[in-house]
């Protein structure tokens, strides 16, 4: 486990680094809680996967900072689960979305995305 973050100058910074038996709850609750103990205080953005676990002793250990899905996993699940053939259209048309300037824009782009593709957009 390897948590970086974002000093007060805007540089990354490793805040800490653990090997743990699995990426369970308990396992991740450790983690975060030894790095509390040392010192780590004001997170107020969290990006990270998606894994049940990661993501509980999240909401258990930093209440009030904002939890954001990694766009590098989440890209990759939804190709994972596209047939080959569309998959390069459909990272243009992801990266498109990720990228708009602002959230009409992009459920705008979403909406079109969707009806290309023979979809039903929600």
């Amino acid at each position: 486990m390897i948590a970086t973050g974002v000093n007060e100058e805007g540089y990354r910074e490793i805040l800490g680094l653990q090997i743990g038996n699995s990426e369970s709850e308990s396992s991740w609750s450790e983690f975060f809680g030894w790095l509390k103990d040392r010192g780590l205080r004001g997170v107020d953005l969290i990006i990270s996967d998606q894994h049940g676990g990661l993501v509980q002793a999240i909401e258990k250990h930093f209440q009030g900072a904002t939890w954001q899905r990694c766009q590098t996993h989440f890209i990759r699940n939804i190709l994972d689960a596209a047939p080959k053939y569309m998959q390069d259209a459909l990272l243009e048309e992801i990266r498109g979305i990720l990228h708009a300037p602002n959230k009409q824009a992009a459920r705008l782009l979403f909406g079109t995305s969707v009806g290309q593709m023979g979809g039903e957009s929600p």
